[in-house]
């Protein structure tokens, strides 16, 4: 059973027989990376395109996943699938104005012991990864004033993920998915299979920024600073940010060094 189509998208999705949980599950989409095989079941992306009427086509991500679950409420005992976390919480996004991924279908499935779960999402045609970008060396080449509107965007995207009260849990640069506008850069979040609501604003912002510092040791310190004050919305931080801000920087060293 279906449970979401947009409808933005429901006369693509049925001329390239997209419509249902089955046809989604059987599609031969070629995995985008290595799927996740661990957990006594399997999950990952493929991509695809379909036809339109007008002769074009357009790019699609397919998440199938099979006994990746997560128990909740509703599922006290057999779980539900972590896809539908990831629905939810990208519906939440969206709803708040975060710019993230796009959904075409969500559909899950038990049969038994068996739990599956399809989630279908427009493609970032035209984005690049956040981590990808910044290790090009035309990323070297840029303006300081075009490098700081990329962090700007950056900022103001995971900023705004958190005043929804989502922690994203898993916010590597490569989840920051950025592309090149008239005015500046958009940047969308993506691969929110771990997020979570929080209710603590501390823990979503140490928690979520010491993993991306972690990860993007090419940032300047000057840049990290940009990154904070764009972040808080602020030309000078106060002394609780300043104190977050250096605690987050000496875990993200701490992290980095244990794994030298």
């Amino acid at each position: 059973m279906v449970e979401f189509v947009a409808p933005k998208w429901q006369v693509l999705l049925v001329r390239n027989q997209l419509d249902s949980f089955d046809m989604v599950w059987r599609c031969k989409a070629a995995w985008v990376e290595a799927p996740n095989v661990d957990r006594g079941g399997i999950s990952g992306v493929g991509r695809v395109m379909l036809q339109s009427s007008q002769g074009g086509a357009v790019g699609a991500f397919i998440k199938r996943q099979q006994n990746h679950t997560r128990f909740s409420w509703r599922h006290p005992l057999r779980g539900e699938a972590t896809f539908r976390r990831e629905f939810y919480i990208v519906q939440h996004l969206r709803h708040h104005g975060v710019p993230t991924l796009e959904p075409m279908l969500f559909s899950e499935s038990y049969a038994g012991p068996e739990v599956r779960a399809v989630l279908m999402t427009a493609a970032l045609d035209g984005y690049q990864p956040l981590d990808v970008l910044v290790a090009n060396p035309e990323f070297a080449q840029m303006t300081s004033q075009e490098k700081r509107r990329l962090l700007a965007a950056a900022a103001e995207t995971v900023r705004k993920m958190h005043t929804s009260g989502v922690q994203h849990r898993s916010l590597y640069a490569k989840h920051l998915f950025a592309m090149r506008q008239a005015d500046g850069y958009r940047v969308v979040v993506i691969d929110l299979e771990k997020s979570r609501r929080s209710l603590l604003p501390v823990l979503r912002t140490v928690y979520d920024l010491v993993t991306l510092n972690y990860r993007t040791p090419v940032w300047s310190r000057s840049q990290r600073l940009y990154f904070f004050k764009q972040y808080y919305a602020t030309t000078s931080l106060n002394a609780w940010q300043r104190i977050l801000c250096r605690l987050i920087v000496w875990r993200s060293r701490r992290k980095r060094q244990s794994k030298a």
